[in-house]
């Protein structure tokens, strides 16, 4: 059992404050806690408990999300995608047993940034149907078993759509509480130890639910258009960042 006492959550503060920052994005915009939370809460934990700390916390912070978010959830979007996700997993998983990972993680940044550029330049995006959600969900799928980032395809899909931002929001919170859930349940059936990270998400937990709370007031205030375009500065660092992280590795 933890230490539930306030001297245990006081040393704490720093990752906590680290989950507040990254609740606070995914919240506001529905996307970025693991991307921002996880290189962060490496200054503190191994990179290993890192993921499995994430992947709990995360868990916990989209399905609350996707509850608050449920009466602008288009289910059937959500559907294909998770769909297309279950597709995409083991592809991904066979891929990042042949190649390593720095390479994949930047071979996919790369190409979202050109996409991302030829998107802007010429205004071309794909049309919510169930064949691009579909396809979206297995690259989607393939890039969280291959690089652990399953956000920017679905920023990069989602940019465009004919939704309101809450339904952004509520489409990748339940969508990635779908893939939480799914990556845990793998990573049980696969004997992973869960003892050292059940012991640490309690204090992070308070700093988790204070970010929800703040980006759910905030993203009420935000104007649909500097939201898409909050969403493509995301995008932008995200990749970058996973870039300057790869060719650091090399």
């Amino acid at each position: 059992m933890p230490d539930l006492s306030a001297a245990a959550f006081a040393s704490h503060l720093a990752p906590a404050a680290c989950v507040f920052a990254a609740a606070f994005l995914q919240s506001a915009t529905g996307f970025g806690l693991v991307m921002i939370a996880s290189p962060l809460l490496m200054y503190f934990y191994d990179p290993k408990l890192v993921i499995l700390v994430v992947a709990l916390v995360a868990c916990f912070g989209n399905t609350a999300q996707s509850i608050l978010l449920r009466r602008y959830t288009p289910f059937a979007l959500v559907g294909w995608l998770t769909l297309g996700a279950l597709i995409g997993q083991p592809i991904g998983l066979r891929i990042y047993q042949i190649i390593p990972g720095v390479w994949l993680k930047l071979v996919v940044s790369v190409v979202i940034l050109i996409s991302l550029t030829l998107m802007q330049a010429f205004h071309v995006h794909a049309e919510i149907r169930p064949r691009n959600s579909l396809i979206t969900g297995m690259i989607a799928g393939t890039s969280a078993t291959t690089t652990g980032m399953s956000g920017p395809p679905l920023i990069l899909y989602l940019s465009h759509a004919k939704l309101t931002p809450e339904e952004i929001r509520a489409v990748a919170c339940t969508f990635f509480a779908a893939s939480n859930i799914l990556a845990l349940t793998t990573f049980y059936l696969g004997g992973v130890d869960f003892t050292a990270a059940l012991h640490e998400a309690p204090y992070i937990l308070p700093g988790l639910l204070l970010g929800v709370a703040a980006g759910y007031v905030a993203a009420g205030r935000v104007p649909a258009q500097a939201f898409r375009k909050i969403l493509y500065v995301i995008l932008v660092v995200m990749c970058l960042h996973t870039i300057w992280i790869s060719v650091r590795a090399m």
